[in-house]
């Protein structure tokens, strides 16, 4: 398969549903429809979900690129309402509605920081209005992931996969200890953390929890979309080059015919020539021997009279 997420974490959701061309997620922070998407291999599957994205542009991206979904250019919160969202314009998926982690950023003088104001919903409510089983729930909201699972209801939204990720932004920083007890209260185990995301799974599945339990590896048989990209460039290159030479050998081929062509031509030409040269020397000849009997004198015949 093809990875497109950050750091293969469809490739671990795809050992788990593997052989599934249909299924249901929600992406909460869906940033762009390809680059570091969790969810475009499930959506080129045939798979359906729900994108939140509060940042209008990459909404109507999402939008556009995937018809089949539904994309909501919300934000999403522990309560309802409205919220000031800090766009980081210049780098992706950094935007965050955390003022703490914004003020960070203002340090560095090469981030360009529009304040949005956005709507503010809960997952829970959003659940309600686009009712449905949930395959997997993805979280990343740069420093605000607590905020969202406060707002999910955990007895009637049951995703069987929550993927959080768990690091402060940009760094390694642990930062799940914020929000992990509400997963564990909500009946949900970690299988994995893969150095930047918690993956769990509901307490009782057994087959997930195992599943999830291994990083994307070899054996899943991945490539990274920009390998795939490069190696599909490749291939266009070679198959170019290759067009380039069966056209080289093609114009070749009809140059020997043309010269083949042109040497019949040449010699029939020559033959022509040699024959009109003999007809020459014939009618030369005859001519010669017409003037030689007009030029002999005339005999009369014998007995005759002058």
């Amino acid at each position: 398969m093809i990875s497109y997420a950050q750091n293969a974490e469809d490739v671990l959701l795809a050992r788990l549903f593997h052989g599934r061309t249909t299924g249901r997620y929600v992406d909460v922070g869906a940033s762009d429809p390809v680059e570091d998407s969790v969810t475009k291999h499930f959506y080129d599957l045939g798979w359906r979900g729900i994108n939140v994205e509060p940042i209008p542009a990459q909404a109507e991206a999402l939008r556009k690129a995937r018809p089949g979904d539904v994309t909501l250019a919300v934000a999403l919160g522990a309560k309802s309402g409205s919220a000031v969202l800090h766009h980081v314009v210049n780098r992706s998926g950094w935007s965050t509605l955390d003022s703490v982690l914004a003020s960070t950023y203002q340090a560095e003088s090469t981030l360009e920081i529009v304040q949005v104001e956005v709507e503010l919903r809960t997952l829970a409510d959003v659940l309600d209005e686009h009712p449905g089983d949930i395959d997997f729930l993805k979280i990343d909201v740069e420093g605000e992931e607590r905020g969202v699972i406060e707002g999910a209801d955990w007895d009637r939204h049951r995703p069987r996969v929550v993927v959080v990720e768990a690091t402060e932004p940009g760094s390694t920083k642990p930062a799940h200890h914020e929000w992990d007890p509400l997963m564990t209260e909500a009946g949900y185990r970690c299988a994995l953390f893969d150095g930047l995301n918690r993956f769990y799974a509901q307490a009782d599945d057994t087959e997930a929890l195992e599943l999830l339990a291994v990083p994307a590896n070899v054996f899943d048989k991945y490539v990274r979309a920009e390998v795939a990209e490069q190696r599909a460039a490749r291939m266009a290159e070679i198959a170019y080059i290759r067009r380039l030479e069966e056209a080289v050998q093609e114009a070749e081929r009809e140059h020997q015919h043309e010269l083949a062509e042109f040497d019949a031509l040449r010699e029939a030409a020559q033959r022509a020539e040699r024959e009109a040269t003999r007809a020459r020397q014939r009618i030369a000849a005859l001519e010669a021997r017409l003037i030689e009997l007009e030029s002999a004198p005339r005999r009369l015949p014998r007995g005759g009279r002058g």
